[in-house]
């Protein structure tokens, strides 16, 4: 094996070593960025849980009973449904 020879396959090998090298720095980063995507993730669906909880509590009837007494609306008891004429064949 000819000196040039020897060098092209060093070359090569850091070569190949500094690619490794690189793909791994670039696979900790997107696995980084991974986990603090999970993380806002998990924080935004806690608070879409907690507005929705607020939501279903604001949409009970007692609470809206009192919302209404606070604006000032009568509240008309509920009626029984009128069931409209059956038309005639």
């Amino acid at each position: 094996m000819t000196v040039l020879r020897a060098l092209l396959v060093v070359f090569a090998l850091v070569a190949v070593g500094l690619g490794i090298v690189a793909i791994r720095g670039e696979t900790a980063k997107a696995a980084n960025r991974v986990q603090k995507l999970h993380q806002a993730k998990v924080v935004l669906e806690q608070e879409l849980w907690a507005r929705e909880m607020e939501l279903a509590k604001l949409r009970g009837p007692d609470e809206i009973r009192k919302r209404a007494s606070e604006l000032g609306l009568d509240i008309l008891p509920p009626t029984a449904p009128q069931s409209a004429p059956v038309p005639a064949r």
